[in-house]
């Protein structure tokens, strides 16, 4: 946002100088306003750099980061809390090409298999199924590299949260 202020303010700066030199019909005020075009432009190069160099290289190592298998450790779903034989069955694999496989129950929201992508809204995780629709958002956690996902299930008036722990690094 900085750098868009100040790339405004110095366009204004630019338009006002090269009117004032047309008027005066001053060739040094036109190119002291083409000198000043350099700050916007680098201003619009960095930001440039930041959305399509920097951001993707943060998201890629961030994928590579929380590529593994997943297990379910906890869940607030009754469903899931009545049946708890089966609660360690299922797994959340994945992989770092943005790929995904899940063992388990549709129940919160994930297919069977899809992808997914990082630096999603507020950092969040997307997963879309094999048609590219968007199924569910999961919140990253790292806490000295011990990554989990929780999951909540958007569709209920009280979230139900779903925690899949990493415990194989891919």
């Amino acid at each position: 946002i900085l750098l868009l202020l100040i790339s405004g303010l110095f366009i204004i700066i630019v338009l006002i100088v090269i009117c004032i030199a047309f008027i005066k019909k001053s060739a040094a005020l036109k190119k002291t306003a083409l000198k000043i075009t350099i700050i916007p432009i680098l201003c619009w190069g960095l930001i440039a750099f930041w959305y399509l160099v920097t951001v993707p290289s943060f998201n890629k190592n961030e994928m590579g980061n929380f590529a593994g298998t997943y297990t379910l450790k906890s869940s607030d779903n009754k469903s899931f809390k009545s049946n708890k034989s089966n609660i360690n069955g299922y797994k959340l694999t994945l992989f770092d090409d943005g790929t995904y496989l899940f063992d388990g129950h549709e129940k919160i929201g994930l297919k069977k298999q899809g992808t997914w992508k990082t630096g999603g809204t507020d950092g969040l995780f997307e997963f879309y199924d094999e048609n590219g629709n968007l199924s569910q958002w999961a919140s990253p956690y790292d806490n000295d590299n011990n990554y989990s996902l929780y999951f909540e299930d958007q569709n209920k008036q009280d979230a139900e949260t779903i925690l899949f722990v990493k415990t194989k690094f891919e």
